[in-house]
């Protein structure tokens, strides 16, 4: 029993030698701002973008009802949940790792030897019995801190798929958002070209009328009555595109195809433009990306402390007890049926194909790609916020020139149309001012749908919330 005090005072001691490196983020350079601009409240800007929700970014109701049935009905993201539910089945085994291994046997056998066996030419019974009851114990000691390191990558790999959800529940918030933008921008689109059916028609009756009266050929009737039919042709394909992005939509919501329910318009969206200027760098911390090719970074890091420690000695406490007899009846009888056995192990692997060694040097290398692919996940995200920024800033500009040319065109199909009708325009003029000012319009909508979705594609970028 002293010999087994003495290895378990030198195993305590030992412990403090731990295999591998504590974990270290690698150290990345990144600029101080994303935009030349710097906001002069730059730190009330970043704790403002760290605790804003979407549901204060987005500030829609409607909006709001159809995130939050796709985060409670979404299939990838309860699959993600069921996913952190079993790694963290497997970090809680991990832990238990540090602890012995407890067994318990009960056994009774009888042998019988033969009449010509050596047992029974010395005149010994031929016919034995062993009762067993016994507790056994097993406790490898993490003297290197092996187990301690696998405790270690386990809790990386939970951390990691709590991180993997994040990052599902922030790309459906925009996906479903974005939806939600293109279903109204869709809507203002059908209601631009309804209106523009009813121009070309009326367009098409005027011409008529002054056909009748000698005043237009057939030929510009015919011209006016082929445009307002071009005209009517558009409908079906907006609608078309209605029922698809709805379908999508209902995906999103774990729904089938159905209608979805909306009162808003393009104009009425409003999101939180003020905050995308001065963004500061540190809001990457904040992305899933990022947090996840960092834990399976710190998973690689324990992970060769563990395979390091496969290569040191392992040390092993066993220990035996219970009740033994050859006699039922005395099965049970205490002290006299009473055993017990403690033994301490030492195993140092020597030779074995060099496979202990391989499989450190390979976790070596798994954490040099992990830690590339931290910093490239932190230049990436970088680069993401870069260019949404610079989208919005282009599209913002590109909004108000629109704007302006969609004014310009809308006067000018009023004052070719009223001409027209005091014989001062020809049809064909009339024509190419309702094509100009339908197509403008139709692109202003989608320009206004662009720029609502690059400022979701902010909220993505920046990791949300």
């Amino acid at each position: 029993m002293k010999k087994i005090v003495y290895i378990l005072i030198g195993s305590s001691l030992l412990t403090a030698c731990k295999v591998g490196k504590n974990y270290e983020r690698p150290t990345v350079e990144v600029p101080e701002q994303f935009s030349k601009e710097t906001a002069q409240n730059t730190d009330t800007i970043a704790n403002k973008l760290a605790k804003v929700s979407w549901q204060e970014y987005f500030q829609n109701e409607e909006l709001d009802f159809l995130i939050q049935t796709a985060l409670e009905r979404n299939a990838d993201l309860q699959i993600a949940i069921k996913n952190i539910e079993q790694t963290r089945l497997l970090y809680t085994q991990s832990k238990l790792a540090l602890l012995p291994e407890l067994t318990a046997n009960v056994a009774a056998s009888r042998m019988e030897s033969s009449k010509n066996s050596q047992l029974a030419a010395s005149g010994a019974d031929r016919v034995n019995d062993d009762f067993n009851a016994s507790l056994n114990l097993s406790w490898e000691l993490d003297v290197w801190g092996k187990i301690r390191r696998e405790k270690e990558a386990a809790l990386a790999s939970l951390l990691q798929t709590e991180e993997v959800k994040r990052a599902i529940e922030n790309n459906l918030v925009s996906e479903v958002t974005t939806a939600y933008i293109n279903l109204l921008m869709l809507d203002e689109q059908l209601k631009i070209a309804q209106e523009g059916v009813g121009l070309r028609e009326s367009t098409y009756l005027l011409t008529k009328k002054m056909f009748e009266v000698g005043n237009e050929t057939i030929l510009a009737v015919q011209q006016a009555e082929a445009q307002w039919i071009e005209s009517k042709e558009l409908i079906p394909s907006i609608e078309q595109e209605i029922a698809l992005q709805e379908n999508g939509l209902n995906l999103l919501l774990n729904n089938y195809p159905q209608a979805i329910a909306r009162t808003k318009t393009l104009k009425d969206l409003n999101f939180a433009t003020d905050l995308n200027k001065g963004v500061p760098v540190d809001f990457l911390s904040n992305r899933p990306d990022i947090q996840i090719a960092e834990y399976q970074l710190k998973a690689m890091n324990a992970k060769v402390g563990a395979a390091q420690g496969q290569m040191y000695p392992s040390l092993t406490i066993t220990a035996q007890g219970g009740l033994n007899s050859f006699e039922a009846s005395d099965w049970f009888k205490t002290p006299a049926s009473l055993f017990g056995m403690v033994a301490g192990g030492l195993v140092q692997p020597l030779f074995n194909q060099k496979k202990l060694r391989t499989a450190y040097q390979v976790a070596v290398v798994e954490r040099e790609k992990a830690a590339i692919a931290f910093k490239n996940a932190v230049i990436t995200g970088y680069t993401d916020v870069q260019n949404t920024l610079v989208k919005i800033d282009k599209l913002e500009n590109k909004e108000a020139l629109m704007n302006k040319r969609v004014e310009v065109l809308n006067t000018s199909l009023t004052n070719t149309k009223y001409m027209f009708e005091i014989d001062k325009a020809s049809y064909l003029e009339v024509i190419n001012a309702q094509s100009l000012a339908l197509q403008a319009n139709l692109n202003y909508a989608e320009l206004k749908r662009n720029y609502l979705v690059s400022l979701v594609e902010l909220y993505r970028a920046m990791g949300g919330h």
